[in-house]
């Protein structure tokens, strides 16, 4: 085939490979930032496309896992070319960029990036330093922050949202100038570099084809090429086409890659590629390593004791409090899938829910369905049983008691009917709340709708989260006797 004529079949090839990328990188946009609930179907299948999720849900034996380390060890790193959003969006931000973009080479320690997975591989066992590395974790701690910003103005922003935001904003400026340098630091990527780097196929660079005009290079978002020396690096490279879209000799194209292609190379410089290498698939080792010990580690969590009450309520699903620190990354996936909006950040950047504006929905399940490692995950047969929390009435602020006026707002809208409303002693037209606890699942629905301020009632976390008994039944009544103030009505659906 012609020059010209590969170099334009290679230009529609990566204009196809980046209108998909960004296609997809739109539709996570839109599942973070979209209030629309019908598409919650689209939040799961787009969180389970990636590797960190079914890594540590499912360790290195999951399907998701293996698919995507096979496909890159057979034809390269197309997972970090079309379906990582955080790398698109670098890659997007680096494309606007490029007319600031500095002639000169990126120089940096970049071949210590060799030891980021290693840091991963142990993070993952105490899920700390990895929600700091994680694509889809800094993706969607980004795009979440900003949204907070724009949404909720700046007062209600947290000093972790800050944070977040000005990580994502640095990452995101280096982009724009240098091109996806956070891939070079992601430990996913360095994992599948690895892999990439012992491809069936890959992008090839013919030296004596290659006249140095430094065309690839300047095209190339991972500054993997270097025109010069005529080189190119297989495990950093991401498949995006651009360098063979530009050359105009044809020295470089996509296709069967020879492992004896490093033979002329000097001793020197085989010895160094050979250890960089070793340090990548050791470094990968302890990566999958981990998540397997991650794995057994937290098998053990549940059959931990109740620690009682914790400052903040858990979404539901998160099992107890030592799982699902553990377990969640601070993707926000959770934060963005809420109907009612309650989840919210706090300031380690993991979920809890804030009964200000809303209460949990009794039977919802789509921030554990949506998240990507199973932190979350309560069947939806359990869900309406499963308590998140645990109520408190403070009789003294109840606007019965110290107002003398009619409610039961309560009482309406309890799912399982753990509140209900008696007579009050004394004054017969009135009822006052009744509470019981053995029921309370800790929706917080009765904080929300109740007229009192502050609120009578206030919830509590629990850890573990336990099943309750259900809804609770009406007491028999004695024979023949009539209850003109039953603690429930039977025979009303249920408020949520």
């Amino acid at each position: 085939m012609p020059a010209n004529q590969k170099r334009l079949t290679y230009r529609m090839l990566s204009l196809a490979r980046m209108f998909l990328a960004f296609g997809i990188g739109a539709l996570f946009l839109f599942a973070y930032l979209s209030p629309l609930q019908k598409w919650s179907e689209l939040r799961v299948i787009l969180m389970n496309t990636q590797f960190t999720g079914a890594l540590t849900r499912g360790g290195m034996f999951s399907l998701v896992t293996l698919i995507i380390l096979a496909l890159t060890a057979f034809a390269g790193r197309w997972h970090c070319s079309v379906l990582c959003p955080f790398g698109t969006l670098q890659e997007f931000f680096w494309r606007a960029g490029r007319m600031a973009a500095v002639k000169t080479r990126f120089i940096s320690p970049w071949r210590l990036r060799y030891i980021v997975p290693v840091i991963a591989g142990i993070g993952i066992v105490a899920m700390r330093p990895f929600m700091l590395m994680d694509p889809i974790s800094n993706f969607g701690r980004g795009i979440r922050s900003v949204y907070v910003l724009v949404a909720e103005g700046a007062a209600s922003a947290t000093p972790a949202i800050w944070v977040a935001l000005g990580i994502f904003v640095f990452i995101l400026a280096l982009a724009a100038v240098r091109g996806r340098r956070f891939c070079d630091w992601c430990p996913v990527g360095v994992l599948l570099g690895a892999f990439s780097s012992v491809a069936m196929f890959g992008m090839r660079l013919k030296t004596d084809s290659c006249v140095s005009c430094g065309k690839c290079e300047k095209n190339c978002p991972m500054n993997c090429i270097d025109s010069q020396n005529k080189t190119l690096d297989d495990a950093r490279c991401v498949l995006c086409l651009s360098c063979a879209g530009s050359c105009a000799t044809g020295a470089i194209e996509y296709g069967r890659v020879s492992f004896t292609k490093n033979a002329e190379k000097t001793e020197r410089r085989a010895f160094l590629q050979k250890s960089w290498n070793a340090m990548a698939w050791l470094g990968s080792a302890a990566y999958l390593s981990g998540a397997a010990l991650h794995r057994a580690f937290s098998g053990r969590v549940m059959s931990k004791p109740d620690s009682g009450p914790m400052p903040f309520v858990m979404p539901p699903g998160a099992r107890d409090a030592d799982w699902f620190l553990a377990n969640c990354i601070g993707c926000q996936a959770c934060v963005a899938a809420c109907p009612t909006k309650i989840i919210r950040a706090d300031d380690s950047l993991r979920p809890r829910l804030d009964y200000t504006n809303g209460y949990c929905q009794y039977t919802c399940t789509k921030c554990s369905d949506v998240c990507p490692t199973h932190a979350l995950r309560v069947p939806s047969e359990t869900r309406e049983r499963t308590r998140i929390g645990l109520a408190a009435l403070d009789r003294n602020r109840c606007v019965v008691l110290t107002r003398g006026e009619s409610c039961g707002a309560c009482a309406e809208v309890c799912p399982t009917h753990a509140l209900g409303m008696i007579p009050m002693d004394g004054r017969p037209p009135l009822t006052v709340p009744m509470f019981d606890p053995e029921y309370c699942i800790g929706c917080g629905g009765c904080l929300n709708v109740c007229p009192a301020e502050p609120s009578a009632f206030i919830i509590k976390g629990v850890s573990p989260q336990t099943q309750t008994p259900g809804v609770r039944q009406a007491d028999p009544e004695p024979e023949g006797s009539e209850s003109t103030h039953p603690f429930f009505k039977t025979d009303e659906d249920f408020p949520f």
